[in-house]
């Protein structure tokens, strides 16, 4: 069966090349070798290299084509070696016949010239299978399509679910609360008074939740809202929206509910430091089943993955995330035989087994379907299975968001996040400061103190305050 669905995958794409007929397509007789740089590591990296030797002892074989991964490295690496490339420079390795990159590499090789229009291979009733998102995103704001998708990632909350119950069960907290940032900010004050009243000292509570991207939560927060975080080319933080998603992640930050972090929230998860965190779903083999405390305490834990949380009347809109496969331009007969391997590599079954056990999304909306159904491959790791079960719910029910794309956009990025963490850092510090002289010397005095503690009017002009300056602070 699987021979004849090759059989007539190839004829199906010879019947799109008009100028790759006859003798010059690709064969057994007339035999073609494909160079593919791609970024793939660990699990990833072995499986991918697998599905290429399996294509060439396979579909490969019958068709005269094999694919060769002379590259593998860090998708910035190889993001310069291609342009290095793309431009001749001197000592530039020679450029592959297909690359895993990024959207804005590809923007940067098309404007060149450098890539093939994939509509010239793939019919829209092929395209049509795939998710409608992952291929617009692979069109670059334009017309043609540049990038085929081959794995997606998107955010969910990640939630160690042995400590969560072990806090409802003696507050009340619900997990209701988990659905919304809001309920995230509230849950946080309550576990971190809840785990404070636990220790001797003032200030001891214990955090909650780690925003692992905080330039995404705002960027979503934006679009579940009705807005745009960057306007034109520069941040849109004068949007009243924005005075949302600044109160809940900097009054729980500076009150000690929420990490201020600069790292993956797996770490701070496998210490036991933090109950949740929103991440990618492709970091879901990093969470551990087994945590270890500061005092060097173990205990064994489940992880749960829910859908990413909506502020408070919002949209459901989530990010997607990931690169694509793209064809460097070059005579027909490569480019045919590269199309060839590409459809291949995404049909649905293999695309689903590539994805699932690192808690990647596949592309097509039949492995959606198989997901929810139940019919997916097994996963060994159970939070990757969760992982994946939560995503195809939400791409059921989630907008899925590919951000724009343009020069400097990085750097925004950047120091976007590294000054929101800085502010909230000085607010923290003043908040444990003022805390501390409460409990050391309690005079008429303290009252004007307590009012930067309680969470009212005192505190909420401070909180604007610092906004503002973080606002003016802003090199954008």
């Amino acid at each position: 069966m699987k021979r004849l669905i090759s059989i007539l995958l190839c004829m199906a794409l010879a019947a799109t090349i008009a100028s790759c007929g006859g003798s010059d397509r690709p064969s057994a007789r007339n035999p073609v070798t494909l160079t593919l740089w791609h970024s793939y590591v660990e699990d990833m990296r072995y499986a991918f290299d697998g599905l290429v030797n399996e294509f060439n002892r396979t579909v490969g074989a019958e068709n005269g084509i094999t694919v060769k991964v002379t590259s593998v490295a860090d998708a910035d690496i190889i993001s310069e070696q291609l342009l290095a490339a793309a431009n001749n420079d001197p000592g530039a390795a020679e450029t592959p016949d297909m690359a895993v990159i990024c959207p804005m590499t590809a923007i940067t090789l098309a404007e060149q010239g450098a890539l093939a229009d994939l509509d010239d291979y793939f019919s829209s009733d092929t395209l049509d299978e795939f998710v409608p998102q992952f291929i617009e995103e692979g069109r670059l704001g334009g017309g043609c399509l540049y990038l085929m998708p081959v794995a997606k990632s998107s955010d969910v909350l990640f939630l160690n679910r042995t400590l969560f119950d072990r806090f409802s069960s003696e507050t009340g907290a619900e997990i209701g609360l988990l659905a919304t940032f809001e309920g995230i900010a509230k849950a946080a004050v309550m576990y971190y008074e809840w785990t404070d009243a636990q220790t001797p000292e003032a200030g001891g509570g214990k955090m909650f939740f780690y925003p692992e991207n905080l330039f995404n939560q705002a960027m979503i927060g934006f679009q579940q809202l009705g807005g745009d975080v960057v306007d034109g080319r520069g941040l849109n933080v004068a949007d009243p929206i924005f005075k949302r998603v600044w109160d809940c992640y900097y009054d729980s930050a500076v009150t000690g509910g929420t990490a201020i972090y600069d790292g993956w929230g797996n770490y701070l998860a496998a210490t036991g430091d933090i109950v949740c965190a929103t991440a990618s779903s492709a970091k879901a083999t990093y969470y551990p089943s087994r945590i270890t405390y500061t005092d060097n305490t173990k205990e064994d834990v489940v992880f749960d993955v829910l859908p990413y949380p909506v502020y408070t009347g919002g949209e459901n809109v989530v990010l997607q995330q990931g690169g694509g496969v793209c064809v460097i331009a070059s005579e027909p007969e490569r480019e045919y035989a590269a199309c060839l391997f590409v459809e291949w590599l995404t049909e649905t079954e293999r695309n689903l087994e590539f994805c699932a056990g690192a808690g990647y999304m596949p592309v097509r909306k039949e492995a959606f379907e198989s997901i929810i159904s139940g019919e997916y491959p097994a996963v060994e790791n159970p939070v990757a299975q969760k992982s994946l079960r939560t995503a195809a719910e939400m791409q059921e029910s989630y907008r899925f968001y590919y951000p724009p794309v343009f020069d400097g956009l990085e750097a925004m990025q950047l120091q976007y996040a590294q000054r929101l963490r800085q502010a909230a850092r000085d607010g923290r510090d003043e908040y444990l400061r003022l805390l501390q002289q409460e409990e050391a010397s309690p005079s008429p005095g303290s009252e004007v103190i307590g009012q930067m503690l309680d969470p009212g009017a005192a505190f909420n002009e401070r909180s604007k305050d610092a906004m503002e300056i973080f606002i003016e602070r802003l090199d954008l």
